[in-house]
């Protein structure tokens, strides 16, 4: 008889280490938080860099930001922000 015992307890460590791994992950920050945050230094998960948010709105049926970097408007929906770095 083969031992498939020792393949399936590998393969159940392997899940559980994902999902600690997945519990550390920091949550990103929601649409109606932004307010707390104008002129604070957020973490810009598209552009792996920190930003200083400078402000929001929402634009007919979409939501966007700044930052004090550049002088446009991009996509709330195109990225993640954090508080803490996210690599």
């Amino acid at each position: 008889m083969p031992k498939k015992k020792a393949t399936k307890q590998k393969e159940i460590t392997k899940k559980v280490d994902d999902e600690t791994k997945q519990e550390n992950k920091p949550k990103s920050l929601d649409w109606n938080e932004l307010d707390k945050y104008i002129g604070q230094p957020v973490w810009d998960s598209r552009e792996k860099r920190w930003r200083i948010l400078d402000g929001y709105r929402r634009m007919q049926n979409t939501f966007a930001i700044t930052y004090s970097d550049i002088a446009d408007w991009v996509s709330f929906y195109d990225r993640f922000l954090y508080l803490e770095e996210v690599m």
